[in-house]
């Protein structure tokens, strides 16, 4: 038997927990100006998620320049 599932039965998904390190990626357009040269000073970098933010939104300590960046998931990818 199959049942259907309505969009309030799906558990969403966790991409990274708390502590989990991370390289930022960029994955947008030249033409989203502000995303991507905020993204490309960041390019590469590996951090450690410290916060989960609203909206799948992650902040990422970088050891290397002690700075916090706030980044999407889809900016994201394990490191």
């Amino acid at each position: 038997m199959v049942q259907q599932l309505t969009i309030f039965d799906a558990v969403p998904a966790i991409a990274f927990e708390l502590g989990d390190t991370v390289e930022v990626v960029v994955n947008v357009e030249e033409k989203e100006v502000e995303d991507y040269y905020y993204l490309k000073l960041y390019e590469g970098s590996k951090g450690r998620i410290v916060k989960f933010l609203p909206k799948r939104q992650y902040e990422v300590l970088f050891a290397k320049s002690n700075r916090i960046g706030t980044f999407r998931q889809s900016e994201l990818r394990r490191g």
